[in-house]
């Protein structure tokens, strides 16, 4: 191609050549036309007639009319610029125009083109002459050189062959392939470089581009090759275009500085955009080219593309903050749980250790160093539950029931609970019901109570004088809600407070935290809480005044629902602020209940409460009696423990619900980590209460499936907070099971399962883990020593519990670890529920560490277990 346009430009060459020599050789033989002769010759005819004409004016005497006819004439001649009459002896007698100066031909010169002589005759006799000045043919000087046609034509037919020649010739370079400039054979070795390539001559024109450049920015090499490197779509990284901008100059590519300093760079970081907008991050490296003597004839520029690591070093940075961040949050947050448990935790060892020596001073006294530890110990374990709902929260793994629940009941504990603190510091707190309430909605009553208690108790915290006001209103728009308003007189918030106090582990601000205290997760879990049942939480404050928090909660099915006015549930809150045990001093409808646990304390327990609650109560001790039982009576709830021997709580209540009964089941167990409730919710349970058991808790959930006898007194007679989740009888209307004939013959053949245990090696987690050496004061149970059934059950538990020990020392001298574990798992549960309390932590890590086959761990948490049990002591 190249040896082509090589031959078309000799060609433009040689015809340029030849027409230019033709011209001047046309132009020396006088070939060319000019029409300054023709004119020349025209003037001399002109000024001939006009010396006829005159010279026969002359002969007739008409002198006047000679000298009117010359002016005449050269008035109507353009060329002709003045005109005179002059007599023989040189007396100029008529005269047009600026004649005198004009006329510039002395006596004796010859006429010319521009200024012509013409004499006149009179009677034979030379009377004068007519002199014409014409407008000169050609300028003077060297404008009337270059006028000259021979000059003229020949300038002006080479100027116009030039431009064409050099329009022809920008043409031709333009065709010209630059990829000729590198060898073909050097381009094929470049093109299988992994590297990208691009050479760049001194003016900044590619002259090659690799085809790993070309990929890069998917577009053809040979669209690359012959443009401006400058024109691709450069770009500064972001630091270095943000120095450029603070110094106020314009970047230098790196091929130019190289081209001008006429030394390599290295390491230079630009970005590009290729054909689809996508941006690319290239190391570039430029390596001047240099011809002889040294001068710089372009650039070799090689690009390595780094996106991929630059984009792993923003993850990198962006984790790193997010780690740091996450370090500073879990620094703050350690610090705040240290103190926020170090406190109650001070308050439990504190009081513990002050009866334990025996030094209070009465019986009025012990009972409120009691109180004391039963407050503080609750409120470890609120920290330790919002802990685990945030766990739950951040996990998505949280879970809202939709049963019915009393918002106005719930609102009012809340208040009963928390009206105490209120008069401490010195607040009223009262509830306000502007409107009337649904008796029922379908909601999760359990958040519902901890979203309000977590702001009431916020509210109460962060107010010094006035109080707080909590109102409760129905909204009746697209979808019903109910409006809670907590109201305070506290210190209140700046905007920017407003906006970070949801976030987890965040208070307004660090003096706060110092001052006030709390972990900084009650308000971010109450607005998930909200969320979580359709509802919001949000927040209106002004510093110095007081904040709003106003929970909107839908309300759910209203259909059957009774609607209770102001005046009723008003009416209803003063009985229960009356007669305050009324509410939790439920009775149980007259139900069949089964209790099966393998612990016998455990069952004579959890027998009694229910008993006395009303309830008409059967026990058994493994799952293989729990089958037998249910074969013969139509129960109306069972109570299950999960872990027993012979045939454990899980596989009983598979078999139970094969048969198709579907008998309420309430799984009870030492478990309490994350996924036991799952779990035994799985297999069919419909509740889930973790040992040991809180007997207030346990009674309200029973209620929840067995109904509770109604007070006529109370337009609510169910207890708010423990209503059966949706599957579930409901409260009260629940019916005793009737099983066929063929499910009956299944579980009454129960007896035959093999005796396996399914092995369930679950997760601990311990909130405390170093253990105090045992004291040396007797180790009391904490159930009241003065009821006859309790004591009794005590009494006869502390046996079980010596031989028991003697079998789990034999078990570890043998190394059976499981049985070992199953042994512990026994103490933990049995323990709590019979008030030794100091004993389930260590036997709760006895189970792991047997269970994880840790024998040095188990060897010694039962040396701490024996100096424990040895310090029990037996009731009177």
């Amino acid at each position: 191609m190249n040896r082509q346009i090589t031959a078309r430009l000799r060609l433009a060459f040689g015809a340029a050549g030849i027409v230019v020599s033709a011209l001047l050789m046309a132009v020396f033989f006088g070939i060319l036309p000019d029409e300054r002769p023709a004119i020349a010759r025209g003037r001399a005819q002109l000024c001939e007639s006009i010396a006829v004409y005159s010279s026969a004016m002359l002969a007739q005497g008409e002198t006047s009319m000679m000298e009117l006819t010359l002016v005449a004439v050269a008035e109507h001649n353009p060329q002709i610029r003045s005109v005179g009459i002059r007599r023989h002896g040189g007396r100029l007698l008529v005269s047009t125009g600026d004649h005198q100066q004009r006329w510039s031909l002395g006596d004796g010169e010859t006429s010319s083109s521009d200024q012509i002589r013409v004499p006149l005759i009179a009677q034979g006799q030379p009377w004068g002459t007519v002199e014409v000045a014409f407008i000169p043919l050609a300028n003077t000087g060297v404008l009337g050189f270059l006028q000259q046609r021979s000059i003229t034509v020949p300038l002006l037919i080479g100027a116009a062959t030039c431009l064409m020649f050099w329009f022809y010739f920008g043409r031709m370079l333009k065709q010209l392939d630059p990829n000729s400039a590198v060898p073909g054979r050097v381009r094929e070795a470049l093109d299988v470089l992994a590297e990208s390539l691009v050479l760049v001559d001194h003016k900044g024109v590619i002259r090659f581009a690799n085809r790993v450049f070309a990929e890069l920015l998917q577009v053809p090499s040979t669209q690359l090759v012959g443009q401006p490197i400058r024109n691709l779509p450069w770009s500064e990284p972001a630091d270095r275009a943000s120095h450029a901008a603070a110094a106020e100059c314009e970047p230098t590519m790196p091929w130019v500085e190289s081209q001008q300093g006429g030394r390599a760079l290295v390491g230079q970081m630009l970005e590009i955009t290729d054909s689809h907008g996508n941006q690319r991050t290239l190391n570039i490296s430029c390596s001047p080219v240099l011809a002889s003597g040294g001068v710089v004839r372009g650039v070799m520029i090689c690009c390595d593309d780094v996106t991929h690591l630059e984009e792993i070093k923003v993850q990198l940075r962006t984790a790193r903050d997010q780690a740091d961040a996450a370090s500073a949050a879990k620094s703050a947050f350690v610090a705040n749980m240290s103190h926020e448990i170090r406190t109650p935790l001070n308050a439990v060892l504190g009081f513990a250790d002050v009866l334990r020596r025996g030094m209070a001073s009465s019986r009025e006294e012990e009972v409120e160093y009691l109180d004391m530890i039963h407050r503080s110990g609750r409120h470890l374990l609120e920290l330790i539950n919002d802990i685990l709902d945030l766990s739950k929260i951040e996990s998505g793994r949280l879970q809202v029931e939709q049963i019915d629940c009393s918002v106005w009941q719930i609102t009012h504990d809340v208040v009963s609970v928390l009206s105490q603190r209120a008069e401490e510091s010195g607040l009223y707190l009262k509830a306000e019901f502007r409107t009337e309430l649904p008796e029922y909605i379908q909601s999760d009553p359990t958040k519902i109570r901890q979203i309000i208690t977590n702001l009431t108790g916020n509210a109460i915290k962060f107010t010094e004088s006035g109080g707080v006001e909590i109102s409760v209103r129905m909204t009746r728009g697209k979808q019903p809600e109910i409006e809670i308003e907590v109201r305070d007189t506290g210190i209140g918030m700046t905007p920017e407070q407003q906006l970070r106090i949801f976030d987890a582990f965040q208070q307004a601000d660090g003096s706060t935290t110092r001052r006030f205290g709390g972990t900084g997760l009650g308000l971010a879990i109450s607005r998930q809480f909200a969320e979580a049942m359709g509802g919001s939480l949000t927040v209106s404050s002004e510093e110095g005044v007081g904040s709003k928090f106003l929970v909107r909660i839908p309300t759910g099915s209203l259909r059957g629902t009774r609607m209770l006015s102001v005046q009723e549930i008003e009416s209803a809150v003063k009985r229960l602020t009356a007669n305050p045990d009324s509410a939790n001093s439920l009775r149980l409808q007259p139900k069949q209940i089964l209790v099966v646990d393998d612990g016998e304390a455990n069952r004579r327990l959890i027998e009694l409460v229910l008993r006395r609650a009303g309830a008409i109560v059967t026990t058994g001790a493994d799952g293989r009696e729990a089958l037998r039982e249910i074969s013969r009576t139509p129960f109306d709830l069972v109570l299950m423990d999960m872990q027993m021997p012979v045939l454990d709580g899980y596989r009983a209540t598979s078999m139970i619900r094969s048969t198709g009964c579907d008998v309420p089941i309430i799984a009870l167990t030492g478990n309490a980590m994350k996924g036991d409730r799952e779990r035994c919710l799985n297999v069919g349970c419909n509740e889930f209460l973790t040992k040991p058991v809180n007997v207030d808790l346990l009674v309200q959930t029973v209620a929840g499936f067995v109904g509770v006898v109604a007070d006529p007194q109370t337009p609510a007679a169910a207890p708010a907070a423990a209503a059966p989740t949706p599957a579930a009888p409901a409260a009260g209307n629940s019916s005793p099971t009737k099983l066929s004939k063929s499910a009956a013959a299944k579980l009454g053949s129960a007896g035959d399962v093999e005796n396996t245990l399914v092995a369930d090696v679950q997760e601990m987690q311990a909130v405390v883990a170093t253990h105090r050496q045992p004291p040396a004061a007797p180790l009391r149970s904490s159930l009241p020593m003065d009821d006859e059934e309790f004591r009794e059950i005590v009494v006869d538990f502390i046996p079980r519990l010596q031989e028991r020990f003697e079998t789990m020392q034999k078990a570890l001298e043998l190394g059976e670890l499981a049985a070992l574990a199953e042994l512990a798992h026994w103490m933990k549960g049995s323990a709590g529920t019979t008030g030794f309390q100091p004993l389930v932590t260590p036997a709760a890590e006895l189970q792991q560490a047997a269970e994880s086959g840790q024998r040095a761990d188990c060897e010694r948490l039962m040396q701490c277990l024996q100096g424990w049990i040895e310090q029990v002591e037996v009731p009177a």
